[in-house]
């Protein structure tokens, strides 16, 4: 397994997130778990401070995920209705 721990990438005003453990992905593939069964035990849910721009995160085997807030580009600074709005 490679080091280093996955990243997670939230937008600016992301409250919650949902992601898969990279690691586990991988410790599931040479293991040869089905696809299905790899990604239930990958899943890694949660809630980050709306004031956080960096925290950390477990997935249920122990590995470690950094999160991280990006910036909106400029280009998208200002909302428009016709982009897709996650909540």
């Amino acid at each position: 397994m490679s080091g280093g721990a996955t990243t997670v990438w939230l937008s600016p005003s992301a409250t919650n997130y949902a992601c898969l453990c990279e690691a586990c992905l991988e410790q599931a593939r040479l293991a040869g778990v089905l696809f299905a069964d790899a990604l239930m035990r990958a899943s890694v849910r949660g809630s980050i401070a709306s004031e956080a721009t960096v925290a950390t995160a477990r997935c249920a085997a122990g590995h470690e995920l950094t999160l991280r807030r990006v910036e909106r580009p400029p280009t998208l600074a200002r909302h428009d209705e016709k982009q897709l709005q996650l909540t």
